[in-house]
């Protein structure tokens, strides 16, 4: 008889391999730059938006204030939607590429429901 091989292993030797590794540090790295923009383009937006209203535009006080932090919340909005796209991308990528170790797990409890 022929034994076959668990799906923990399988799920083992996915994990392990160097494609799924190398997703991993991909991920990894975009979350790294979104967390980067996220603390500083804010900042940027912010102080660049009150020069630029105080220098060019001359507008002071609570306008200028009130501009500078909309700028601010717009590149964060900003941010955050691009991250979220990022993800919802990857994740249609995944559901495109099958991991074959789910597959064959999903025959088996196909085939044993067919026995019963």
């Amino acid at each position: 008889m022929d034994k076959e091989p668990s799906a923990a292993s399988d799920r083992q030797a996915y994990d392990d391999s160097p494609a799924t590794q190398s997703e991993s540090s991909s991920a990894l790295g975009w979350l790294l730059l979104y967390s980067v923009a996220m603390f500083t383009l804010p900042f940027a937006a912010f102080y660049s938006t009150r020069y630029a209203l105080t220098h060019y535009l001359h507008v002071d006080g609570f306008a200028n204030t009130c501009g500078s932090v909309v700028a601010a919340v717009l590149v964060v909005n900003v941010i955050i939607f691009l991250y979220a796209v990022r993800g919802y991308e990857d994740a249609k990528d995944d559901d495109n590429n099958h991991d074959p170790t789910t597959e064959e797990g999903d025959e088996r409890k196909d085939e044993a429901k067919k026995s019963k």
